[in-house]
């Protein structure tokens, strides 16, 4: 970058002359009439200043310019002296070095001299240039760098709190799963204790008298059911009931369900049920879902202590995938297809936005000690998860609360068979292979089986079962139950059926997921009644021809 010299000669011809003599070597020089317009045409493009000693009266405006140049400017200077004027005082030396990069000339002038002083300043300024430059340069590459580092700091600290989302996602999921074995173990064993209870109080029902015995008797069996539905509410919180999802519409249901609701919600609550017509039905466990249901309506009672009213609304949910969209806020494992929704919506008192994340925790309640679990909502969730669907939560204090559960879709519903009780006659039982670990549950499914009427081979472990048939034992069907130590149940049907093929069998399990192994195999949930064990085997087993 080449730009003018300004000179500031006033006597004479000497400004016409410099120009002169600087233009034979390419240099474009700027006379200036004084000072003040010297200071006037100052700039970073300026290449140098050739001044008359003489000139230089008042320079405070020239010495705030040079004071005040950036960094990499250090303008060349060229002061034409005399020599007798170098006498003149003291402070004259020191005058020149305030003004800083500055070439004295005494006069008469050579032209040698002032072209080669003129080119050494430009040569120092064109060095300055060069030199801002590169300083531009550093200034540039340094704020990249920072932009640089600004943004893979970002980076980091968005990939260290994606880590910790991640890791206190895992440490949940190990927690739950710790938690989820503990409670699934703890509800198979009480649901066994339950069973061997269920057991003998049904084989003793005939012998209790009326009064005050039969009053307690039955109060025995409200608590045993009070203890089934508790254990399936830990087996839905940990995930692992035996589902039975059928095809159910969800109207009939729901409709269905409106007086019990209507009870256990007294007069204060109005109940308002909308299903529109046509609605794909939900595969699902029936008596799961009634039991999700009941139990957000009884958490709206709660929330309603004043009355209000409570929503059942039931719809087709879409829920696409990929760029199409995502699942709503909470159901972000959900898979796109089509599901059936209900909404379940009252106008209670809301929940706390702090406590609205902690709603599914096991446990977790706002309820006083006695009125509540904390297991309600962790088997609602537990339940929707299990089937293939999810739960949406969405609450407002003092504007009530939302929950909505996604239940997966098929086209139709099937007809649902009446319920019948099954009696079996005295003297026209078949023979039972009963295969149970737990000696009294053992015992007690037993005493029912021979009070139905049927024959009992039992057998404490599946090895002892297989043991028996190959002895030569007759049975017609097999009663096993699910976990047991050595070989589980499903294995114990297996090996059953490669000695007698077609066997007819039946899982009796308190939590465990059994593969499908064909039509003759059925399950059922402990603890069970007399009349379900009955109505299974009637089932699985044909009518006998009379003799």
């Amino acid at each position: 970058m080449r730009g003018s010299i300004l000179v500031l000669a006033p006597e004479g011809r000497d400004a016409e002359v410099i120009g002169s003599v600087l233009a034979e070597i390419g240099l474009a020089a700027r006379p200036c009439a004084d000072l003040p317009e010297l200071c006037r045409g100052l700039g970073d493009g300026t290449t140098a200043l050739v001044l008359s000693e003489g000139a230089l009266t008042d320079i405070g405006p020239l010495g705030a310019w040079l004071e005040a140049q950036p960094r990499w400017s250090d303008l060349p200077i060229v002061i034409l002296t005399a020599r007798r004027s170098r006498q003149a005082g003291r402070g004259r030396q020191a005058f020149f070095q305030s003004l800083g990069n500055v070439t004295l000339l005494d006069r008469p002038l050579h032209r040698e001299a002032l072209q080669s002083a003129a080119q050494a300043a430009l040569r120092s300024r064109e060095r300055q240039y060069r030199t801002r430059s590169h300083l531009e340069e550093i200034t540039q590459a340094t704020s990249r760098l920072e932009e640089r580092v600004a943004e893979r700091t970002r980076d980091l600290q968005a990939e260290m709190a994606d880590r910790r989302r991640a890791e206190d996602q895992l440490h949940q999921a190990q927690k739950m799963e710790a938690l989820g074995q503990l409670t699934g173990g703890v509800a198979h064993d009480f649901n066994n204790l339950l069973q061997g209870i269920v057991s003998c109080l049904a084989v003793l029902a005939p012998t209790v008298p009326d009064g005050i015995p039969r009053e307690l008797f039955e109060a025995a069996n409200r608590s045993i059911e009070r203890g089934s539905r508790l254990t399936q509410s830990l087996l839905s919180f940990a995930r692992r009931q035996t589902l039975m999802p059928e095809p159910t519409d969800l109207g009939e249901l729901l409709t269905g369900m409106s007086s019990l609701l209507e009870r256990s919600l007294g007069g204060q609550i109005s109940v308002m049920i909308e299903v529109p017509p046509g609605l794909p039905a939900a595969l699902i466990d029936r008596a799961q879902l009634e039991s999700a249901i009941l139990n957000l309506a009884i958490n709206a009672r709660d929330a309603m202590p004043a009355g209000g009213r409570l929503s059942l609304t039931a719809f087709v949910a879409e829920i696409a995938g990929g760029d199409a969209g995502r699942p709503p806020d909470g159901l972000a494992e959900l898979q796109p297809g089509t599901y059936v929704a209900v909404r379940v919506a009252d106008t209670g008192t809301g929940i706390d936005p702090s406590v609205l994340p902690h709603v599914f925790e096991p446990f977790f309640t706002t309820k006083p000690l006695d009125k509540g679990s904390g297991l309600g909502l962790s088997m609602v969730q537990g339940m929707a998860t299990q089937s293939g669907g999810g739960v949406r939560i969405d609450s407002t204090p003092g504007g009530g609360t939302v929950i909505t559960l996604y239940l997966p879709s098929v086209a139709a519903v099937a007809g649902r068979p009446e319920l019948t009780v099954t009696v079996v006659e005295h003297g026209h039982g078949r023979t039972i292979l009963l295969v149970e670990d737990d000696a009294i549950v053992r015992m007690g499914t037993m005493a029912l089986l021979e009070s139905l009427g049927h024959r009992i081979i039992e057998a404490e472990s599946g090895e002892s079962a297989l043991a028996l048939l190959r002895d030569g034992a007759e049975v017609d069907a097999l009663v096993t139950d699910f976990a047991m130590p050595g070989m589980n149940g499903a294995e114990v049907v297996r090996n059953v059926r490669q000695l007698r093929p077609g066997m007819p069998a039946l899982i009796v399990t308190g939590y465990a997921d059994t593969p499908d192994l064909g039509e003759a195999v059925r399950l059922l949930r402990k603890p069970f009644s007399p009349h379900q064990i009955a109505d299974q085997l009637a089932a699985m087993l044909p009518a006998e021809e009379p003799g």
